[in-house]
């Protein structure tokens, strides 16, 4: 009886280090399915008619990442929602992959969670199909601190409880004078317009127009 319970337990705590997460977590992720929440961040999927890959990921630093591999070897990542859509079309349109498409959520839509699993390295929340796919993300944690207070964290950068809490997660872009176009793209995005005139560049946004000389920021308007 005894070399019973001692193969037991050895064979409960194989299954936990497989597992990689205490079933607290297990318990309190899989409990978000069937809620309703708001997006934080895009949500995007590459997809070939049939099948897709979710590119969202939100990485151990709470920094959001898209990334993907599609129509065999074809390799896309970026920080930004935009950059990463424009990029895959654009590979889509180079290599005329037929029926490959790029499908997006905005940040700010609401969703209903299908799924809600942590796995081994991440945990995958899976949403409700939206515009004809499924849309999911991965929350890249860390697993030497897989804890509740983790996985809510990362979870937090990619979802909304409310439309009011919805409303205070921009996080305000600080622009200072003398930065350079590179620096104030990273930060701000990509401009709806570039101007060149020789040693002047103008960046215009939907709510602005940087001016810069000689690559720095000298004005706004």
């Amino acid at each position: 009886m005894r070399t019973l319970f001692v193969f037991l337990s050895m064979t409960l705590a194989l299954i936990q280090s497989i597992q990689a997460q205490p079933a607290d977590v297990s318990s309190h992720v899989a409990a978000l399915k069937g809620k309703t929440f708001w997006l934080k961040i895009a949500f995007i999927e590459v997809n070939d008619g049939l099948r897709g890959v979710d590119a969202a990921n939100v990485l151990e630093n709470g920094e959001v990442s898209y990334r993907a591999t599609f129509g065999g070897i074809r390799q896309s990542q970026s920080q930004s929602a935009e950059d990463f859509a424009e990029e895959v079309r654009n590979i889509i349109i180079r290599d005329e992959l037929m029926g490959w498409s790029v499908r997006v959520i905005q940040k700010g839509a609401k969703a209903v969670i299908r799924k809600a699993e942590a796995k081994k390295k991440e945990v995958y929340i899976e949403l409700d199909k939206l515009s004809g796919a499924r849309h999911a993300v991965r929350l890249k944690v860390n697993r030497d601190n897989y804890t509740i207070a983790e996985v809510d964290r990362l979870f937090n950068v990619a979802f909304a409880a409310s439309e009011a809490e919805l409303a205070g997660s921009e996080e305000t872009v600080l622009l200072e004078m003398n930065m350079s176009i590179e620096e104030v793209i990273e930060r701000k995005g990509k401009p709806g317009t570039r101007v060149e005139l020789g040693s002047k560049t103008i960046l215009a946004y939907d709510d602005l127009k940087l001016i810069f000389k000689d690559g720095k920021l000298v004005d706004a308007q």
